[in-house]
């Protein structure tokens, strides 16, 4: 992990916790923004790049901002970011449908651990606002998340996986849930060669997703949209694109 990064556990889950700030004066932050993202194991040198990408791109355009990144483990990714049960895409590893107990375990244990009254994290902050994060399956679980659970504010939902069998029939048919705030913000973005494959469910990540765009911008009391491009597959710079969502979060929210 990179300087700055400080890992414990949370009721058996490694989370790895990074506190930033741009134009931050000590402890005068009144405001802060939490990004909650999930992550494989696999992934947590990510937390160092995304770190290191939000302070300089903040320190080069003056952002005032003071954040903390939250990245927490996934044990079993295909069961703790799915939504419901669906067949396996690949190989012969199913979704189990798991994602009710992450986002239980976010909101009963992870959430109270952090911001408790006398955390270290929080210090001073009289208001916080919350971001479910993440990247592909944990992507889908990100959106997912927001519609559920009225304590985040916005969602990042990077090369999100948006295939996923009963997607756009859950948004459609929970559509008042993505209505909440005109403050909320959420990002979504794919790269331009992810719905170029002869998989036919995962070639429908591109048209699933600028439909869920169009629904949600569509929305006059619902919460502020933006669609990003990027080049390459599904697996070019995955953590510059999550540190380019948070950016936009950032820079978008009134924080």
């Amino acid at each position: 992990m990179g300087k700055g990064v400080q890992t414990v556990e949370i009721d058996n889950t490694i989370c790895h916790v990074c506190q930033c700030s741009s134009g931050a004066r000590g402890n005068e932050w009144r405001r802060l923004s939490i990004f909650y993202w999930g992550i494989g194991s696999e992934s947590r040198n990510w937390v160092a790049t995304v770190t290191s990408y939000l302070e300089s791109y903040l320190k080069e355009r003056a952002e005032n901002a003071a954040f903390l990144i939250v990245a927490y483990e996934s044990v079993n990714w295909n069961d703790d970011f799915s939504p419901w049960k669906a067949q396996a895409v690949f190989g012969k590893d199913n979704f189990g449908g798991n994602a009710d107990k992450t986002l239980k375990w976010l909101v009963d244990k992870c959430i109270p651990y952090i911001e408790a009254a006398d955390s270290m994290y929080i210090k001073n902050a009289e208001e916080i606002r919350r971001y479910a994060v993440g990247y592909s399956l944990a992507g889908l679980f990100s959106l997912w998340a927001y519609g559920e659970c009225s304590s985040f504010a916005g969602a990042v939902s990077c090369s999100g996986s948006l295939w996923y069998k009963g997607w756009l029939a859950y948004v459609e048919e929970h559509q008042a849930a993505f209505q909440r705030n005109h403050t909320d913000c959420i990002y979504l973005s794919l790269g331009d060669k992810e719905d170029r494959t002869k998989n036919r469910l995962l070639a429908t990540v591109g048209d699933n997703t600028r439909t869920v765009y169009e629904m949600l911008r569509g929305q006059p009391s619902g919460a502020r949209v933006i669609f990003e491009w990027n080049a390459g597959g599904h697996f070019s710079e995955p953590d510059i694109r999550i540190a380019k969502g948070i950016y936009w979060i950032l820079s978008s929210s009134s924080v």
